[in-house]
């Protein structure tokens, strides 16, 4: 079969036409306030097919947010991407009347995303006792920067949310960053936080929501942003429990591989992984510096609670790499070509690849093609939107970028 005849028959495979959505049938509604990690689980579960209604109250101002200042009619990006889709409903919830209507859409809907100051729905008679008391199937999630239960989250309950926030209080910046470069706290990505406790919580409601297939019940959800990136300090925790202290920041060099990470060439960027012994191994000669295998030949010598030891080897490798082209690395590894993993652990094979740039990325027709990137017209003014990243034969996740003027 040609590779363009594969391509069509997936695309057709993956398609949505036709198809319906996984949560067809849900309603959801959404009370964010002005904490964007709601808005995100909101319009993940949206992609799914749930009918979302997203409450917006005077002074939310995640309409404004918008990093680098992008804004369409004044409305920032992020707020389209998050909540395009979605039903968006104006009540005051100081105002009585607006709360009997809100209590109305809480008594008959199937998931409550509350991603305002814990306790506030309670105060107000709205909170998860007094909606599940007479809508028992209702799947209740809570999201706050601390959750909604112990001393400390109580304290700092009035704190409001932020990516930054959340990542500071887990330690996350403290384990990256160069320390031979800059060696202070570095804050990750953009979001890191807020998407990673985005994405908990909707495997949260998922797992709730099928949990009530099965007893007719629904359940409390209890999700901390500040507390979602605790799966990145597995390593960590583990290495540094068997070293018998902390693990200090490391950079570029990873806490269990080496290499594992992203180094200059001549002319660009690659990463480079060697899982095993023998990868590492045919790296050295990969390079021509066969001289280093005596001091690091196993996982034991490269994974050590001394930096500064493993930093002499990085050194080397770096020096060594930047006197290769990027093809021409890519094209020594490649050379070993791709043995079954029995093979490939008796006579190693380092995994090399290109490092792209956004705007590389960007113009690759690969993620067109699988529809990754969307391209919507706004305002006369071409946009590339994410697309939805549930990939599913019969019920794939949707991204309606034809209903994003609805909220300009």
């Amino acid at each position: 079969m040609s590779v363009s005849k594969r391509d069509e028959l997936l695309a057709k495979f993956f398609s949505f036409e036709g198809k319906p959505s996984a949560l067809d049938g849900i309603n959801v509604v959404e009370i964010s306030k002005s904490n964007l990690v709601g808005s995100m689980v909101g319009g993940l579960l949206r992609e799914l097919g749930a009918e979302v209604v997203k409450v917006e109250s005077p002074g939310d101002s995640t309409r404004e947010i918008s990093p680098y200042g992008a804004r369409i009619k004044g409305v920032g990006i992020p707020y389209l991407i998050e909540n395009v889709g979605k039903k968006i409903v104006h009540l005051d919830l100081e105002n009585e009347k607006d709360r009997e209507e809100l209590k109305s859409l809480l008594l008959s809907c199937d998931v409550v995303i509350d991603a305002t100051k814990p306790g506030y729905l309670d105060s107000i008679g709205l909170g998860y006792r007094d909606i599940s008391s007479k809508n028992p199937k209702v799947v209740y999630l809570a999201i706050s920067p601390y959750g909604h239960f112990s001393k400390e989250s109580k304290e700092l309950c009035n704190i409001p949310d932020s990516d930054l926030t959340a990542q500071a209080r887990n330690g996350y910046p403290s384990l990256i960053g160069n320390p031979s470069v800059r060696p202070i706290p570095l804050r990750a990505g953009i979001w890191a936080a807020w998407s990673m406790a985005a994405i908990c919580a909707v495997t949260g409601v998922l797992i709730a929501l099928y949990e009530r297939l099965r007893s007719g019940k629904g359940q409390f959800i209890d999700v901390a942003t500040h507390e979602a990136l605790a799966a990145v300090h597995q390593f960590p925790i583990i290495v540094g429990f068997l070293f018998g202290r902390s693990r200090p920041q490391y950079g570029f060099i990873d806490y269990i591989l080496y290499p594992f990470g992203v180094y200059k060439t001549r002319d660009g960027y690659i990463t480079i992984a060697t899982p095993y012994d023998t990868d590492f191994r045919a790296f050295l000669k990969l390079i021509n510096r066969w001289d280093l295998e005596p001091d690091w030949r196993y996982a034991t010598d490269r994974v050590t609670d001394d930096v500064d030891r493993i930093v002499e080897l990085d050194k080397e490798v770096r020096k060594e790499l930047s006197k290769f082209s990027t093809n021409e690395l890519i094209k020594r590894a490649t050379r070993r070509g791709f043995l079954p993993e029995a093979f490939r652990r008796l006579v190693g094979r380092p995994i090399i690849v290109r490092s792209y740039t956004l705007k590389e990325t960007l113009s690759e027709k690969h993620w067109y093609i699988r529809s990754s990137l969307l391209k919507a017209n706004i305002n006369g003014k071409e946009m590339l939107v994410p697309n939805s990243p549930f990939r599913m034969s019969e019920t794939p996740g949707r991204m309606p970028i034809e209903k994003l003027k609805e909220h300009l």
